[in-house]
């Protein structure tokens, strides 16, 4: 067998093994996108509802400010009905007063019902805090779990991926080239032997000048039936 078929078998070997290992870190992604969701759903309730918390305190702190300009004015008014000194002046500054009153006392009755929806809003947030929490509680053995598969498995490629670089030195250029677009289209096993008179994989028959070249010069060529890359065994 020539020496560029032997090395390409071994460097074969170890992109099996490869394969093997990025199916399984693969693998952990649904599991993880499984976690993850859980707790995005988790999370984004809890933040829909801080949120609100959020608009509820500046709408708060908006009426609270308008209760006290109207409490302001309902003094300046106060003032000025004291200081009228005819029927028609007290009439315009009681009106005025009476409206200042109206206002703040409508303002400070939206305070307490926003403070109200306030309490229970912080409530909810304390639950889907609690929630999120929960979920993390619950998670991290499995995180935990997946974390450490996917640095054993990266830790097992690097040391495959090493092994594999070091046996395609010897392989030249352009058939490493070859078996490399071949290989990373499927994604298992690229390299396969004649069989006789065919592809040892599908069965086609190779004619004959090909199967000489390989037979007798170590030659590759590709199946026109699969599009393995084809050499002469043994």
């Amino acid at each position: 067998m020539h020496p560029d078929v032997s090395a390409l078998l071994a460097v074969q070997e170890e992109d099996v093994v490869i394969h093997a290992l990025e199916d399984r870190l693969a693998a952990l992604e649904p599991r993880i996108a499984v976690l993850q969701r859980e707790r995005d759903r988790a999370e984004g309730e809890r933040a829909e509802v801080q949120k609100a918390v959020l608009t509820e305190e500046k709408r708060q702190r908006e009426v609270e400010t308008r209760v006290a300009q109207h409490r302001t004015l309902k003094e300046r008014n106060e003032q000025a009905l004291n200081n009228v000194t005819s029927p028609r002046e007290a009439t315009a500054a009681q009106a005025q007063l009476d409206q200042a009153t109206r206002m703040m006392v409508e303002d400070e009755r939206e305070v307490g019902s926003i403070q109200s929806r306030l309490r229970e809003l912080r409530r909810v947030a304390d639950e889907k805090q609690a929630a999120v929490d929960d979920v993390d509680a619950r998670q991290q053995e499995a995180r935990s779990a997946l974390d450490s598969d996917r640095i054993a498995i990266d830790f097992e490629m690097k040391e495959v991926r090493a092994r594999r670089e070091e046996k395609a030195k010897g392989i030249t250029r352009t058939l490493l080239q070859r078996y490399d677009r071949i290989s990373s289209k499927r994604r298992e096993r690229a390299l396969f032997p004649l069989r006789g008179t065919s592809c040892s994989r599908c069965d086609t028959a190779i004619p004959v000048q090909r199967r000489t070249a390989m037979i007798t010069g170590g030659a590759t060529d590709i199946c026109e039936g699969c599009g393995v890359l084809l050499y002469a065994g043994e």
